[in-house]
């Protein structure tokens, strides 16, 4: 019973990245302010935040999938520096989906 624990505690660290995304829709959605940092939606700082994790998960990895690894990336060009208008809740709402996508992905295809 005790190898258990350190078994879920990896299993399972893959659900803080949708966690991290769509409870920073939600929360955009319950309280519609910017946060301070960079003038960002909480539905953004949470898809950015996102982002950071799902590449940390990859990078822990023995096989390192170079998609994961970028995302961080492309959460910079598209919410950090825009280059035409600010994302809007429609971006956040394709962005989330396509992180878990892209984490059920890592989990099935890249395993530890």
């Amino acid at each position: 019973m005790a190898e258990a624990a350190p078994l879920l505690s990896t299993w399972r660290r893959w659900i803080i990245v949708p966690a991290l995304a769509w409870g920073g829709i939600l929360l955009f959605l319950a309280f519609p302010v910017q946060t301070p940092v960079l003038s960002l939606s909480l539905g953004d700082l949470g898809c950015v935040l996102a982002s950071v994790a799902i590449a940390v998960i990859a990078y822990g990895r023995k096989k390192r999938d170079i998609v994961s690894l970028c995302v961080p990336l492309f959460a910079l060009f598209i919410f950090i520096f825009p280059l035409e208008a600010r994302p809007g809740l429609a971006m956040d709402l394709i962005y989330a989906a396509t992180l878990t996508a892209l984490v059920i992905r890592l989990e099935k295809y890249f395993p530890e």
